[in-house]
């Protein structure tokens, strides 16, 4: 039974999969005026909008999701998505463009949130980093549904099936479990074990009752401490974990995913890979990344989450250096690199190969398992923060960087970035494969 929540849950990050894949397709289409006849300065707007939403939303959700529960604050959140779609079908100029982005970010800040958290309370230790791998699957499958959608349907035929998937989230999740680990917070362990003996697959409370004990003296131990931001940097177990998640997470979009999810269509040479055309080539991207996440899905328990971050982190830097090469050979000197125009490419299936099996669904897998019961809520919430200002920071320069000084410095920021991934995970980021969140905790403050 604990599969269902896991796939309702990561319906929602489909949603927010959708918001990232659905400029590239788009763009496309404003060649010939369509929707609306767009400048680049409009496009960048239009598209780093969303990470300004992003931005507004995560702390608030934070504090929703310990009120509410992590289950309610999804489903009444999920109507912003369904307006954004609406918005977006019926836009008429930039500006409704500009706030159904801004919407569809606040969704983005949200999920960012509250799902990886739902999805680490639910899970056993066993396979928690495996289920927690579903929100990277889910946001590609997301990503890769406006890439295949996108090229062959009508601008508002493609906002009608993205708005249908906030639907399914609400009618799917409503019937899901709250997470134990909320209702043992208010006190409820009645329905903490009940929830907790259903995920677990058996009829009887009972069967859960030493695991529901071992859980309730955690969250009580752990929520004698205040929930505030001095809380985040009162105990070193606290303040590693912080410095982990968020290193983590700013060097995940520092690695350039924003940007190639949403410009890959227009930044590939023209004649695309063979007889593949730019839209093609961007299709089987996303093809490969639904497909490597299922890789970390297979060794995050068995090999752990150090070695694939590690790994992972030096085929982006490899791939990103790659792609810079070409880039600056191409535009800034006199060597003709045409007969090898499909290195951009090759590049980037690297890239999306390496990322999909390490630096995406584990920083986020990590985010859910380091921080205690008392600042998780908070915690996340920075998290969000700290993702949503990277992203918008590069997909915003991105433009400016390719105009004043050359296309290839934006790959060489990503592969720098993605090698100091490489260093910090060697030096300082802990293995939590196998281990409770209680013994996780103990891992962080050992002196």
């Amino acid at each position: 039974p604990y599969i269902t929540p896991i796939i309702s849950a990561s319906i929602s990050v489909i949603v927010l999969g959708t918001s990232l894949g659905w400029p590239s397709p788009v763009l496309k289409l404003r060649e010939s005026g369509q929707p609306m006849s767009l400048t680049d300065e409009q496009v960048s707007w239009m598209v780093s909008l969303l990470y300004v939403g992003n931005l507004a939303s995560p702390l608030p959700a934070g504090l929703l999701m310990d009120k509410f529960g992590r289950k309610h604050s999804l489903l009444y959140l999920a109507i912003i998505p369904l307006v954004a779609w609406t918005i977006i079908l019926y836009a008429v100029n930039p500006y409704m463009l500009y706030f159904a982005r801004f919407l569809t970010g606040i969704w983005s800040g949200t999920v960012s949130t509250i799902t990886p958290m739902y999805l680490a309370e639910i899970s056993q230790p066993k396979i928690r980093g495996a289920l927690s791998t579903f929100v990277q699957i889910m946001t590609n499958i997301g990503v890769i549904l406006e890439y295949i959608v996108g090229p062959y349907v009508s601008y508002k035929n493609l906002a009608i099936i993205s708005g249908s998937l906030p639907v399914a989230f609400i009618l799917t999740f409503w019937y899901m479990p709250e997470s134990q680990y909320w209702q043992l917070m208010h006190n409820r362990k009645f329905y903490a074990a009940k929830n907790l003996a259903w995920l677990r697959g058996f009829d009887n409370v009972a069967d859960v009752k030493e695991e529901i004990e071992i859980i309730s003296v955690a969250v009580q131990e752990e929520m004698k401490n205040k929930r505030s931001l001095r809380a985040l940097v009162q105990t070193k177990g606290n303040r590693r974990a912080l410095l982990i998640v968020e290193a983590l997470a700013t060097m995940q979009r520092m690695s350039g995913i924003s940007a190639l999810m949403a410009y890959s269509s227009i930044t590939l040479p023209e004649p695309g890979a063979g007889r593949l055309s730019p839209n093609d080539c961007v299709i089987v991207m996303g093809l490969v990344w639904v497909v490597c996440v299922f890789i970390a899905t297979i060794f995050v328990d068995s090999v752990g989450r150090k070695p694939l971050l590690f790994l992972s982190s030096i085929g982006c830097s490899i791939a990103m250096l790659f792609a810079s090469l070409w880039f600056l050979l191409n535009d800034n000197t006199s060597i003709n690199v045409t007969d090898y125009y499909w290195i951009p490419f090759a590049s980037f299936l690297l890239y999306g190969l390496c990322f999909s099996i390490g630096l995406g669904p584990i920083a986020s897998t990590m985010q859910g398992e380091l921080f205690p019961t008392n600042i998780k809520a908070t915690a996340s919430g920075i998290t969000s923060v700290i993702l949503a200002l990277t992203s918008f920071i590069m997909n915003k320069i991105y433009h400016t960087i390719a105009y004043h000084i050359g296309m290839y410095f934006n790959y060489l920021i990503f592969s720098i970035a993605s090698l100091t991934s490489a260093v910090f995970v060697l030096m300082y980021v802990i293995e939590t494969k196998g281990k409770t969140l209680a013994q996780i905790q103990e891992i962080l403050n050992k002196k």
